[in-house]
């Protein structure tokens, strides 16, 4: 009969459906990135001002320079990765460059945590006014964290490089595989930041403190919030990773970088501002890793002068 039209075979709508939900993915962790990446960007204008004043004046230390260059090596490797994603500047890697881009930015990651972790065990071993038993735990705690996440890695990007390509439909690069071990490349930090919480927790309710300051002020400046902030996203990439899904390995890794990095800037430099403000003397306990309790520098800071915030 003339006129019919042939109905796709179950095989061919099978594959198409399959694209069709990969595209979609691909699309999801497109614009998850850019929103992490947006959120990190629109977060260094407001705080500009404030690490100038906190961190730049602040006495030459290995926590400055580790805190600024963290800053920007996570917003450089961002804007890298939103430039390869955006699809509409006409770009087309090929699948080697894929791979390297993909190993780059993983051994980037992976350093930036290193950099975020010691700042967060230089700020509880502050906190607990050096203590040998909690420098030993802590420093413990982060080698072997530290450790287990780049072995997982390492082992993980062995099984994903071969099957990272270049997507013609996305236009973008993608994964056509994943491996069970990412769950352990994100569990790993998650369970650090786990005992960074609960040590945070245990001094807050240990340590004497003023009628003027209290518990629930204390736990505030102490950066609790963060840390609880900190181990939620870190659930989200265990999330997605316990899904197994090829195209999920990436949807939330650039998100999660982005949002983790900004809680703790934001951490550091409030916890940084409550010193320079109140001029906590050292037998209280300092806060944040910027200050030397040797120094004679001071930052004069105004009295109206308040960190900036999110704007609803």
């Amino acid at each position: 009969m003339s006129g019919t039209v042939d109905l796709p075979s179950a095989a061919g709508l099978a594959l198409y459906n399959a694209l069709i939900s990969e595209l979609q993915d691909a699309f999801a962790t497109r614009y998850l990135s850019v929103a992490g990446l947006v959120v990190l960007l629109y977060d260094h204008v407001l705080t500009f001002n404030d690490e100038v004043s906190l961190v730049w004046r602040a006495p030459a230390s290995f926590p400055k320079y580790a805190f600024l260059f963290n800053r920007y090596l996570v917003l450089g490797c961002l804007l890298a990765v939103a430039y390869e994603m955006c699809g509409f500047i006409g770009i087309t890697l090929s699948d080697i460059g894929c791979r390297s881009l993909l190993f780059t930015t993983s051994i980037l990651a992976i350093f930036s945590i290193g950099i975020a972790n010691i700042l967060v065990l230089l700020r509880v071993v502050i906190l607990w006014d050096h203590r040998p038993i909690v420098v030993k735990l802590m420093t413990v705690g982060f080698i072997t964290s530290f450790s287990a996440q780049v072995v997982t890695l390492g082992f993980s990007l062995s099984k994903l490089a071969p099957n990272v390509v270049w997507s013609t439909e996305a236009q973008m690069c993608i994964t056509t595989t994943t491996t069970p071990i990412f769950v352990a490349v994100w569990a790993c930090p998650m369970l650090y930041e786990i005992l960074v919480l609960f040590s945070t927790v245990l001094n807050a309710l240990d340590r004497p403190r003023g009628a003027q300051l209290p518990i629930t002020k204390a736990l505030y400046r102490d950066g609790i919030i963060y840390f609880v902030a900190l181990t939620g996203l870190r659930a989200l990439n265990l999330a997605f990773a316990a899904l197994r899904k090829p195209a999920l390995v990436m949807l939330g890794a650039f998100f999660v970088w982005a949002m983790t990095t900004t809680v703790l800037n934001r951490s550091l430099l409030r916890l940084r501002q409550a010193e320079v403000e109140e001029d906590i003397p050292p037998s209280s306990g300092r806060a944040s890793p910027f200050h030397s309790r040797k120094s004679t520098v001071d930052i004069e800071t105004p009295k109206h002068y308040r960190p900036a915030r999110f704007k609803p």
